[in-house]
């Protein structure tokens, strides 16, 4: 007999009942069989085995529970590898899973329009926005098939040599102005290379989650890239001292967005004929990215633009997926902007690192990274140096089935396991990054004696409105003052902090369990970027958090002891800026350099 009776207690006092754990035991229970066969954009398929516990089911509650496992192990499967259809495979006839099957395709929205799909059925919008960009026209389907599944498909598929790929990402870069750009939640990173020195580093701080329109998003990425070009075509240039000290003031200080076009537009009439572009933009967009188009439109960063109820979402998002032509305004004539999610951006530059290393040899698995700061982003370039064309929306999966209380809250309380964009509960989302950090130092202090809640209050970092707990966001937005003071009371050894950075890891850990059972990647290390990772003590806590779950993990930090590449070696000498702050940037100027 299966767990199922402990983990609904579990659930219900409000502990975590992570998935991994609840499909290792109905594994090894008695159930009813089920085989899922996915196929992917590229033609290859997917095969998952899963079981359930139907005869353990002796009430609506026991159901319920079993019908939240199933359709989670669906979600994640559709949020990480997307695909063209879903085909459930099974020899059983009880009652209780035919229900539940019914109900599958309801849940998912198959058959609905995109604005009526709520929850689960985001991740089917956002596989239909795949697969528009690619003028494919069949719709997403998941058909249920009561029999033995056949032979399981035959993937082929192959890659040119790793290094060999890569290789084209040094070529020519000394003799080339390329502008790397990392979009993040909470900041914008950029930097820019000229004949391979690495010239401006700029830092934006922004909250695209209060948008509501598309031009809000793309304004101030443009702005930043004109910024920077203004800049490095200052050099050589007759121009007035005081138009580039301007532009200095606005790369180097956060200044308006006002500030920031006066300086702009005024170098720009003063260059005139003498602006010059860029040879290429490689960038990162927290997003679904697709041969350089933004296809997701489900990601919490567009929440305030799905959510205008004065605009089409449709159209107006298909103008975002337009930025990469919108950037190229920037480029010189035959210049190019290449563009991918922030996941995939931090599993290339890794690899890149280990080839300036080399280390190439070691990248025969393929490299796996996570960028843990306002969210969880996920990369993969595969064991043929390829970065596959998914999702691949691991902040998205759910990762806990209990947690029953913290369901209650608000998705924007800071004590609630909700998703912000879909309101499903237990998504990674709130578990690792900065939201996992606020829900569990607030869960924890509120737990105890309540004075780290007290002085958060105090502080100003949070407040108490509306019957709930939020992080001041006006006048000014508090998310990264509450993460660094909660950071460094890790690093100073704060008992309930260095807690809750052991609990990340073990999130993280969770979260690798998941990568692996849908993903299946050769490599079992990952590698960790982002703001969360930078303080060495929070850094060996989330490790030792990651061995608990599971000690064949390996999980390395980007850091100064991983800067290799000539880019990342000035990036690792520069008095202000981190490599672990700046390193997807830097990445970024490579990856635009790989197909200029």
């Amino acid at each position: 007999m299966s767990k199922l009776k402990f983990f609904i207690e579990q659930g219900k006092q409000d502990l975590p009942v992570y998935l991994t754990n609840v499909r290792r035991d109905f594994l090894s229970s008695e159930g009813a069989d089920l085989i899922l066969d996915l196929e992917r954009f590229d033609g290859r398929y997917r095969r998952i085995s899963l079981r359930l516990p139907i005869a353990d089911i002796q009430s609506a509650e026991d159901r319920d529970f079993i019908k939240e496992y199933l359709f989670a192990e669906v979600y994640n499967i559709l949020s990480s590898l997307g695909g063209s259809n879903l085909t459930i495979y099974t020899t059983s006839s009880d009652e209780n899973l035919t229900s539940i099957f019914k109900e599958l395709k309801d849940v998912f929205g198959i058959g609905y329009s995109r604005k009526e799909r709520k929850a689960y059925g985001r991740s089917v919008n956002v596989i239909e926005r795949m697969l528009d960009s690619q003028n494919v026209k069949m719709p997403f389907a998941i058909t249920m098939i009561q029999g033995e599944a056949p032979k399981s498909p035959e993937n082929s598929a192959q890659g040119e040599e790793f290094a060999a790929y890569f290789v084209k990402a040094f070529t020519g870069i000394e003799s080339k102005t390329i502008c790397g750009i990392d979009i993040g939640g909470t900041d914008i990173k950029l930097s820019v290379s000229v004949n391979g020195k690495l010239c401006f580093l700029k830092e934006y701080d922004w909250f695209p989650t209060l948008f509501v329109r598309s031009e809000q998003l793309i304004q101030p990425i443009c702005l930043l890239v004109r910024l920077l070009r203004a800049r490095i075509s200052c050099e050589g240039a007759t121009i007035d001292a005081s138009v580039v000290a301007g532009l200095d003031e606005a790369i180097n200080r956060h200044v308006s967005d006002d500030e920031m076009e006066q300086a702009v537009v005024r170098a720009e009439q003063a260059l005139g004929d003498s602006l010059r572009g860029f040879d290429a933009i490689g960038l990162c967009f927290p997003d679904v990215v697709i041969k350089n188009k933004i296809v997701g439109g489900e990601a919490h960063k567009t929440r305030g633009i799905r959510e205008n109820p004065a605009i089409d979402y449709e159209p107006e998002f298909k103008k975002l997926m337009d930025l990469n032509d919108i950037l190229t305004e920037y480029c010189v004539p035959g210049g190019v902007v290449s563009m991918t999610n922030d996941g995939p951006m931090a599993a290339f530059t890794a690899a890149m690192e280990m080839i300036a290393a080399g280390r190439s040899a070691e990248l025969k698995h393929g490299r796996f990274a996570h960028t843990m700061g306002t969210d969880l982003g996920t990369g993969w370039v595969d064991e043929m140096g390829k970065i596959p064309e998914m999702p691949l929306e691991c902040y998205n999966f759910i990762i806990d089935l209990g947690s029953f209380k913290a369901r209650a809250y608000h998705p924007d309380d800071l004590r609630s396991i909700n998703n912000f964009n879909t309101r499903l509960p237990g998504t990674v989302q709130k578990f690792m990054g900065q939201n996992g950090v606020f829900r569990l130092a607030i869960k924890a202090s509120q737990a105890g004696d309540g004075t780290l809640y007290k002085t958060l209050l105090e502080k100003g970092f949070i407040e108490e409105r509306d019957g709930g707990v939020f992080v001041v966001l006006e006048p000014k937005d508090m998310r990264k003052p509450m993460l660094e003071y909660l950071m460094g009371l890790c690093e100073a050894g704060d008992p309930l902090m260095q807690e809750v950075f052991q609990e990340i890891g073990r999130a993280t850990g969770i979260t690798i369990c998941e990568t692996e059972h849908i993903l299946a990647p050769s490599t079992k290390e990952r590698v960790l970027y982002g703001r969360l990772v930078k303080i060495p003590p929070c850094f060996t806590l989330i490790k030792r958090g990651v061995a608990e779950i599971d000690s064949s993990f390996v999980v390395s930090v980007a850091d100064e002891q991983n800067a290799f590449t000539s880019l990342m070696l000035q990036l690792k000498d520069h008095p202000v800026y981190t490599v672990a702050q700046f390193a997807q940037s830097v990445g970024a100027v490579y990856y635009g350099n790989l197909n200029s």
